[in-house]
């Protein structure tokens, strides 16, 4: 059986606040969860010119799922992370553990955090 995880994604701008969910399986650590999925949002929040463009690719990928079955699904592990554009403030968190991340995040940033996730 695979492992379950959960990953509320928040975002607030002088445009837009709002948040989004992410279910699925197959990483059970946040480590795991960090590095290979919140890492890819938060890459890609970073790098839109705007916010909507990022927001109109998660919905046309049909990445999000919505908030009845992120509520509803039994996690082996929840995550979320939290994105002020306005001020390029990150964080990713799991339960009282949150790591900030400052400045646009790079590649190498978001490897570092992963590694101290896992210790």
């Amino acid at each position: 059986m695979a492992e379950t995880y959960t990953l509320c994604v928040q975002i607030e701008s002088h445009e837009y606040y709002g948040e989004f969910y992410l279910v699925g399986e197959g990483y059970g650590t946040p480590a795991e969860v960090l590095d290979n999925i919140a890492a890819d949002h938060l890459l890609r929040i970073s790098n839109a010119s705007r916010i909507e463009e990022y927001l109109l690719d998660v919905l046309k990928q049909g990445e999000n799922a919505s908030e009845g079955e992120y509520d509803s699904t039994d996690a082996d592990i929840e995550c979320w992370i939290h994105v002020d554009v306005s001020y390029q403030r990150y964080a990713f968190g799991v339960g009282d553990r949150v790591v900030e991340l400052t400045g646009e995040p790079t590649k190498s940033e978001i490897a570092s955090t992963v590694t101290q996730l896992q210790s």
